[in-house]
């Protein structure tokens, strides 16, 4: 998995260098900690707390931290900004992907403030070189400087605009990193078959022949509702727990109960009645893709606690 983990903003700046900074195609999805955030459709208003009056109006407060109306704004043109074909803020086009954007936008400077109230207290600080020495790899990407300030034009940016979205990718990578020093590397794995049928009463069937002899593989080639495994014999792989790798969190259980050479009872899930055997199990290394999806959910965890902790007031 890459360390690249980009707040939405920072997902406007890192695609158009590596992609095409001077005509400024860009399709961003905005992301934070890895986590595609999809825009939502507006629910009804609902009532907002009111800030206590200030010279500069906030669009949120995180444990006492203002969140300006300003920096909020500016994060929302960014959004904007990265739709293949920027729209009109005044348009109906324009007016519709705000109202979408709105509470992603919002969303992403909560989370940041509170990776850079965390930063704070355990020590982590990004120094002004590795900003600069950021923001020469950005331009080194463009193409030089003058495309470099070319794509800034596109975009509507400033160079102290993409100093800041540096300063926060390094800040957000180097808290992602120690959030996830301690995630293990390697993990319990099993090799497991299933065979799945609509009613408990063709399931017992099932065990009953498995336990006169029936080859289990052949019976899942004949009777399995599953088709993305039946034609291999109901073989649904290695895999580890929580990784995703197998749908039912019941077959996962019912799996990791059994040593090799065994077979389980009826397990029901939401699909019908799974018959499991485990052939094989063993620690190894987490495959990239197990160790993409428990980072994800490890980080997702990690700032929903932070969310939990915390003191946040949203005003718009």
């Amino acid at each position: 998995m890459s360390k690249q983990i980009v707040l939405a903003a920072l997902a406007t700046l890192l695609t158009a260098c590596a992609g095409d900074p001077v005509n400024g195609q860009l399709v961003i999805t905005p992301v934070i900690f890895g986590v595609t955030v999809a825009p939502q459709a507006t629910a009804s208003p609902t009532p907002q707390p009111t800030p206590t009056p200030t010279p500069n109006p906030l669009a949120a407060r995180v444990n006492g931290q203002p969140i300006t109306l300003a920096e909020y704004q500016a994060e929302l043109a960014r959004y904007m900004a990265a739709l293949p074909d920027t729209p009109a803020p005044q348009g109906e086009h324009g007016q519709r992907s705000a109202l979408q954007f709105k509470d992603a936008a919002l969303e992403a400077l909560i989370e940041y403030t509170l990776i850079e109230q965390e930063a704070a207290r355990i020590g982590i600080q990004v120094s002004d070189q590795q900003v600069a020495d950021e923001l020469a790899i950005a331009k080194a990407r463009a193409g030089g400087e003058a495309k470099f300030q070319a794509w800034l034009a596109t975009i509507r940016q400033t160079e102290a605009d993409i100093r800041t979205l540096l300063r926060r990718e390094l800040l957000v990578n180097a808290v992602r990193d120690h959030v996830l020093a301690t995630m293990p590397r390697t993990a319990e794995y099993v090799h497991a078959y299933h065979i799945v049928v609509a009613t408990e009463r063709e399931a017992r069937q099932v065990l009953t022949r498995l336990q006169n002899g029936a080859k289990f593989t052949a019976l899942a080639q004949s009777l399995s509702l599953d088709e993305s495994t039946r034609a291999d014999g109901g073989d649904l792989g290695w895999f580890a727990r929580h990784t995703g790798a197998v749908l039912w969190p019941e077959v996962e259980d019912a799996a990791f109960n059994l040593q090799p050479g065994e077979t389980s009872d009826i397990v029901k899930s939401p699909i019908g009645y799974h018959i499991i055997r485990v052939t094989e199990r063993e620690v190894r290394s987490l495959t990239e893709a197990d160790t993409v999806h428990l980072q994800t959910v490890a980080l997702a965890e990690w700032m929903a606690g932070l969310k939990a902790r915390a003191q946040i007031e949203r005003f718009v």
